[in-house]
């Protein structure tokens, strides 16, 4: 059967204390040191990947408030345009109706100037008709109904627009 032997487990036991040490001091320290160092890098990267998710979550929010500026601006541009541009047509028609008023004025007082020169025409032109029908009658020294044909028939000589 087994057989104990009282020296040979004290040096069993004596080269598992000093087999322990060794592997302690040569590889399980800088193991562990190394491990620590690791867990303490990955502890870091965390808290730096968390900060950054924090600055791109402000950045991003910044963007956000940025782009619906933007578009509120954008939108205060058009509303502003469409305003400028009605007033602008407001003050196109406004003049193009001055303009027609003025011309149509013009028109009118030109067309005023025209029948004013044509009545002292006309005037002038009758007023020669007169004494040319006066003269007639006076050199025919007639009585009163033939001085009336004759000027009925002077009258009927002139042209259509004068007897209108």
């Amino acid at each position: 059967m087994l057989d104990l032997n009282p020296g040979m487990i004290l040096w069993t036991w004596i080269t598992f204390f000093a087999v322990f040490i060794v592997l302690y001091l040569v590889a399980l320290k800088p193991m562990l040191t190394a491990i620590t160092n690791r867990e303490q890098g990955i502890k870091n990267d965390l808290e730096s990947a968390q900060k950054q998710r924090e600055e791109a979550e402000a950045i991003l929010e910044e963007h956000r408030r940025l782009m619906a500026k933007a578009d509120e601006d954008g939108q205060k541009i058009i509303r502003e345009n469409q305003l400028l541009a009605e007033k602008t047509k407001q003050d196109i028609l406004e003049s193009a109706r001055n303009e027609s008023d003025k011309m149509i004025h013009q028109a009118k007082e030109e067309i005023e100037r025209e029948k004013q020169s044509a009545l002292n025409s006309l005037r002038a032109e009758v007023a020669d008709l007169a004494i040319n029908a006066a003269e007639q009658i006076i050199m025919q020294n007639l009585d009163q109904e033939k001085q009336k044909k004759v000027v009925d028939e002077y009258l009927k000589s002139m042209p259509k627009s004068l007897n209108n």
